[in-house]
């Protein structure tokens, strides 16, 4: 029996030795975290970015290219022709020359530019100078020229102190300088006697500014701009009506209108070229056409073209021919039942001939000087 209670007691022990070690107290140790490894979140479920408050950009407006270009052409002129004694024939001649370097003016003139008055009414738009018979008296028109002629012959006209203005005028870009008039020189040193008109000279005289007028890519019109006429008091100078005349000394005047003075004394194309001219004015004045390509403009003729003057009948030179050919000048009168153009058919002819010889010899001379460029000249402060 005994021996039997042994052994049940050590097979109970057996029994209930697992079930004492499970319910016993473990031994006291740090309890271990489990790694935590942080998986990327679908693009699905991501948060929607918060919105980041607007970021106002300052405003700058573009500056057209034309009013930079207006910029460097007064900066030209006023260093081209500075203030001088307006009776100062030689720093007349230096600002000619001077002026007629200006890259920057001459190149945007694109071969031709409109010259005239300022009228408030007609604005800086030059297609308004246009006149028409039912224009009132005082609306101007404009005169075309070839780039240097108006720039050695007018230009130089005016002497500039400094200030000026670039400001915008719907599409065109403006450039207002101050000017002062070179009003106390020889007759013959002006393009043509402005005092022809009263009113004409009265305004030069008192020219206070040049407007000059650029419409996208190129330098169209220059206008005077002068007080209003009825608050300026008339100045007067006589005048023989004759648009040329000789002085004493032989010398034909205006001086300036002459090929001797728009190119260099060794241009070996101006004596052909006068030549060519003389023998075409002798035609146009057969014609009649003098009658409307002067100064005084008596048939309202718009963007007129002078044809009585050597110099200024050079812009003439390209369209001359075109016109003579298709037989559009002079025009006709249907009041007084006078058709278009030339009838004597050997004249229209013979004019045609020497319009191309004078196209011919101005494009030459032109080229030379353009290619021969003269040295330029300091202004000198002597008569």
């Amino acid at each position: 029996m005994r021996g039997s209670t042994i052994v049940s007691c050590v097979a109970v022990n057996a029994l209930l030795l697992p079930v004492m070690l499970l319910g016993a107290n473990p031994p006291a140790t740090e309890p271990v975290q489990p790694a935590i490894v942080e998986q990327p979140m679908p693009a699905s479920s991501k948060p929607a970015a918060l919105p980041q408050p607007e970021q106002k950009k300052p405003l700058v407006l573009p500056i057209p290219i034309e009013a930079t270009l207006a910029e460097r052409i007064a900066k030209e002129l006023i260093a081209a022709s500075p203030v001088a004694d307006p009776a100062d024939i030689k720093a007349r001649d230096a600002a000619a020359q001077n002026l007629a370097a200006c890259a920057d003016l001459m190149e945007a003139m694109h071969g031709r530019i409109l010259w005239g008055g300022f009228n408030a009414d007609q604005g800086y738009d030059p297609s308004a100078y246009r006149l028409d018979i039912r224009s009132r008296d005082d609306f101007f028109q404009l005169t075309e020229f070839h780039p240097l002629v108006w720039t050695k012959l007018y230009l130089s006209l005016f002497m500039f102190p400094g200030p000026y203005t670039v400001k915008q005028e719907g599409r065109f870009t403006v450039l207002e300088i101050d000017t002062k008039f070179r009003g106390d020189l020889d007759p013959g040193e002006y393009p043509y006697p402005f005092w022809h008109s009263v009113n004409k000279w009265t305004a030069y005289i008192n020219v206070e500014r040049l407007v000059l007028i650029l419409e996208p890519g190129r330098l169209v019109a220059a206008l005077r701009k002068s007080p209003p006429p009825l608050s300026l008091s008339l100045v007067k100078k006589s005048w023989d009506a004759k648009w040329n005349w000789t002085k004493e000394n032989g010398e034909v005047q205006p001086r300036v209108a002459l090929y001797t003075y728009l190119f260099s004394k060794d241009n070996p194309h101006v004596a052909a070229l006068d030549q060519s001219y003389r023998e075409l004015e002798v035609q146009f004045r057969q014609q009649n056409c003098i009658t409307c390509h002067a100064p005084d403009n008596q048939s309202r003729i718009n963007d007129l073209l002078l044809l009585n003057y050597p110099n200024q009948a050079l812009i003439a030179r390209r369209t001359l021919v075109a016109v003579l050919e298709d037989n559009r000048m002079p025009p006709g009168d249907n009041i007084a039942q006078e058709p278009t153009g030339i009838r004597d058919p050997e004249a229209l002819q013979e004019l045609i001939r020497l319009a191309k010889a004078f196209e011919r010899q101005a494009d030459a001379a032109l080229a030379y000087d353009k290619s021969h460029p003269s040295q330029v000249k300091e202004p000198e402060n002597k008569k």
